[in-house]
């Protein structure tokens, strides 16, 4: 959720004050690219907490608990 919101947030402000989005050197421009930041800063969000998880869980087989 944190990872949308710190996607959404700076790419909406940048799409107000009239600037374009560059991924990659591609210009997106409208809320296209906004929903395109939003999405990528999720989804790296979620790969980021799934393998915490991973870990931790890991290392608690590991314990023994």
């Amino acid at each position: 959720m944190i990872g949308i919101l710190l996607g959404f947030v700076p790419a909406a402000l940048s799409l107000v004050s009239g600037n374009t989005i560059s991924v990659n050197g591609t210009e997106i421009s409208g809320w296209t690219g906004v929903w395109v930041v939003t999405f990528a800063c999720g989804l790296g969000g979620f790969l980021f907490g799934a393998i915490w998880a991973l870990v931790f869980r890991a290392i608690a087989l590991a314990s023994g608990r």
